[in-house]
């Protein structure tokens, strides 16, 4: 879900109309997210995330719901930050030393790879296999994925036979 490439510079998020820089926090780029599994509802921006550090620049390699973490304290967290680069580099701190870092950022979830239905990042509502997908359409879909991923999933009840029941009645009575 997240690589990361050489550094560019700043820190812009998304493309094209889900173009978004989380510098401007206003609520002009909000909207509702709803996951099709669980119902979780919260407001949130929508699109391709992009964060430049120094050295790197960290991309998720689709688009997803995501927030600002309200839980994050980021001045303290760049204020350490900058306390540890001065010591190890002696530099001054300068003014844009508030840029946003990935670990800003909270992932609500994404768009399911087949159903195209909104999931959140729950481990019984989604599973990322180099895409995000449901875990109505992995059931589904199982002889499309490799079947040590199946038997990994269950085995770590990702997959309990009570959530698969309660799946296969949902995809019984939606499709």
């Amino acid at each position: 879900l997240l690589s990361m490439d050489d550094a560019g510079r700043g820190s812009l998020h998304g493309t094209g109309s889900n173009y978004c820089d989380l510098k401007d926090d206003g609520v002009e780029n909000v909207i509702k997210f709803t996951c099709f599994s669980c119902g979780l509802t919260e407001y949130c921006r929508y699109g391709l995330v992009e964060i430049s550090g120094r050295t790197h620049t960290y991309r998720y390699k689709d688009e997803i719901y995501y927030m600002l973490d309200p839980f994050r304290n980021r001045s303290a967290v760049n204020e350490r930050r900058l306390t540890q680069t001065r010591a190890n580099i002696g530099s001054k701190t300068s003014e844009g030393s508030k840029a946003t870092s990935i670990f800003d950022i909270l992932v609500l979830g994404a768009i399911c790879s087949i159903c195209g239905q909104p999931v959140c990042i729950d481990e019984n509502c989604s599973v990322f296999y180099t895409k995000t997908f449901c875990i109505i359409c992995v059931i589904r879909e199982k002889t499309h994925f490799p079947k040590k991923f199946i038997e990994l999933l269950v085995k770590e009840k990702w997959i309990a036979d009570s959530v698969t029941k309660m799946w296969i009645t949902k995809i019984t009575m939606k499709y």
